[in-house]
């Protein structure tokens, strides 16, 4: 793998962590949400459908580190 790629991996897993964070945030806004005595249901709305957007991305992101850690690794020779 490329020195630029090597570079890349520090970064793609903090931008991971900032997204489970936002998740985990969104998580605990829609808890709230849900908690209150008339809860808004476009407000819920709107949370969900960011939560699932930040949950897409965190999958983009783990599928191009495997890509990049594939890329790392030397092939098994038979």
């Amino acid at each position: 793998m490329t020195t630029m790629h090597a570079g890349k991996i520090p970064s793609i897993k903090a931008r991971i962590d900032t997204l489970r964070q936002r998740h985990q945030h969104l998580a605990q806004r829609i808890t709230d949400e849900l908690k209150r005595p008339a809860p808004s249901s476009i407000l819920l709305q709107r949370l969900k459908r960011q939560k699932l957007g930040v949950k897409d991305q965190i999958a983009r992101y783990d599928g191009l580190l495997r890509s990049l850690d594939r890329l790392r690794r030397p092939a098994k020779s038979a």
